[in-house]
């Protein structure tokens, strides 16, 4: 018996899959749903439209799709797949969206309407980290960890319908998880919705990239949108408005936030880039063929003096410490 046949496929289900709420073994199933028909992939695609732009417009809640099926006497659960009932399906489709809309349309129109109903805006604070990196927790115990050169804007109380932030630069988040509180980072491009998960982002003048560490984040503008889960990582092209999605190659590029490092063969360059931006300090190998040099280990929350020690051991090299400054010499390696 398939894993599907031990699990319905409901809205709610559908909504933690997208959120990157789901066990492993319901997101296997909706996996296998989705695959099975083109309506059924349609179907999903209509809930992530629906989840990406909730909370983007306007002080007003998202519109409650499983009161509204329930008024337009159609059954809370997704259609089983049933290949004899393809117009029905595609009716349950139209309808459903189309009450999405309307709902979506009324609340507008009322904030519209009714200007002088405004809510109190809580007061804006900034992280910023010139120089060093910067650890802090936010209002809703969420973490950030914010590289060098960033700045992070957010309110001081998440009392909205969501938790929206502003970056620029670079920071790791990790997120307190709230299903009724999505989390949005704004980078003034494209930006990123989830519930709870850990994840990378990195701001330019000319793209947006986010490595997600565990769980799922929506990555969207105000044209496309993509989901990123663990393991992947997203590039968005300002002067393309395209998302990439790919494989991450290495967790090491937000070691800074982790103090977490995994090297597999790494060249020695690559080694230094990492510790660099991690530790923040400077390290300069005296000898220029050494950055051909491979190294496998791995650390977690070491100082950089243990780092250097093992590093100089495995390859057999000197190293010397100058203030923030890191002199590293040595013959080539083998």
């Amino acid at each position: 018996m398939s894993k599907q046949q031990n699990i319905a496929i409901t809205e709610a289900l559908l909504i933690k899959y997208l959120a990157g709420e789901a066990s492993p073994e319901e997101a296997i199933t909706i996996d296998e749903w989705v695959e099975q028909t083109p309506d059924n992939n349609r179907l999903l695609q209509q809930y992530l439209q629906v989840w990406s732009h909730a909370g983007k417009e306007g002080a007003y809640n998202a519109p409650d799709l499983q009161r509204e099926l329930k008024r337009l006497n159609i059954s809370a659960s997704l259609p089983a797949e049933d290949h004899k009932t393809p117009v029905l399906r595609a009716l349950f489709i139209r309808r459903a969206v189309a009450a999405a809309f309307i709902l979506v349309l009324g609340a507008a129109l009322l904030v519209f309407l009714h200007p002088w109903k405004t809510t109190k805006t809580p007061p804006m604070l900034a992280l910023t980290s010139p120089h060093d990196i910067l650890r802090d927790t936010l209002p809703d115990h969420s973490r950030v960890t914010l590289a060098p050169g960033g700045r992070l804007e957010h309110p001081a109380v998440f009392d909205g319908p969501d938790r929206t932030v502003q970056l620029q630069g670079e920071a790791f988040f990790s997120i307190n998880p709230d299903a009724s509180k999505p989390f949005i980072v704004r980078t003034g491009t494209a930006d990123i919705k989830v519930i709870g998960t850990a994840f990378n982002v990195k701001t330019s003048n000319d793209s947006v990239t986010i490595a997600v560490d565990n769980g799922a984040v929506l990555f969207f503008d105000n044209h496309d949108s993509v989901i990123v889960k663990g393991g992947m990582q997203s590039v968005y092209r300002v002067d393309t408005h395209r998302f990439s999605v790919t494989k991450m190659e290495s967790s090491n590029d937000y070691a800074y936030a982790t103090k977490t490092f995994h090297f597999e063969a790494t060249r020695l360059e690559s080694v230094v880039s990492a510790l660099e931006k991690a530790y923040n300090v400077k390290i300069v190998l005296e000898n220029k063929r050494l950055a051909d040099c491979t190294i496998t280990t791995s650390f977690t929350d070491m100082p950089i003096q243990y780092v250097m020690e093992v590093i100089s051991a495995s390859l057999s090299l000197q190293y010397r410490i100058t203030g923030s400054t890191i002199y590293v010499q040595g013959n080539e390696c083998n």
